[in-house]
């Protein structure tokens, strides 16, 4: 009886695992979509407004449809792109500058008030091409952890080593940002980790050799 419910609990702790690791996968592919759609999208926007660009008046062929649509979402990617899409920006000729500025939240309303330059376009490819090209490189670790068990192990345990913690915060003890904190430090990781690989050697070794040598060899070794 001993034996099935380790079997159960490991089961369980590996399906919740499996479960995490999808859905980070997921997230990583649905955020690659979004920001090479938000890419595709302001390239059209762009080079429709320079195709016909007047250097006098300052204005181009405005496509009022894509405007709205890459305003609406600018929120949206800027957050996303985090340090990628941020800079430290001299304005042309100004004699200051402005430190973590946001480059497209900040480059999209030049269009509407005739201030952007080419300048501005090529920073915000680029930030959104480093941005892709980073989501890119980890959804190869994740779809990795797809096909790693002891992944799915990993981050079940630690999932459910959060509980309690998740229970202070439900309790309002807690803040979310605090439990957001506590689940990504390294200290918590590392133990969370050596209790999981310990937790699944010991139940693979009882469901080997049995419950009951399995605790005799454990008093043997604390000298029980």
């Amino acid at each position: 009886m001993i034996t099935i419910l380790i079997i159960l609990g490991i089961l369980t702790v590996v399906v919740i695992g499996f479960v995490l690791v999808y859905n980070c996968h997921s997230r990583v592919i649905k955020r690659i979509e979004f920001a090479v759609e938000y890419r595709n999208k302001f390239i059209e926007f762009a080079n429709k407004y320079f195709k016909n660009y007047d250097r006098w008046s300052r204005t181009g062929d405005f496509d009022g449809e894509l405007y709205v649509w890459l305003t609406m979402n600018v929120s949206k990617i800027q957050n996303y792109v985090g340090s990628f899409g941020e800079m430290t920006y001299k304005p042309a000729f100004q004699n200051y500058v402005i430190n973590n500025y946001q480059i497209i939240i900040n480059t999209i309303p030049k269009f509407r008030e005739g201030q952007v330059e080419n300048f501005d376009v090529g920073l915000v490819d680029d930030c959104l091409l480093r941005y892709i090209g980073h989501l890119e490189e980890y959804s190869k670790n994740t779809n990795k952890n797809l096909r790693n068990p002891i992944v799915w192990f990993r981050e079940g345990f630690k999932e459910v080593m959060s509980i309690p913690i998740f229970i202070l915060s439900w309790f309002g003890i807690i803040s979310n940002r605090t439990v957001n904190s506590i689940k990504n430090s390294l200290i918590y990781k590392v133990i969370s980790g050596l209790i999981a690989l310990v937790t699944l050697v010991s139940g693979i070794v009882t469901i080997i050799v049995g419950y009951d040598q399995t605790r005799e060899f454990i008093k043997k070794i604390l000298g029980l």
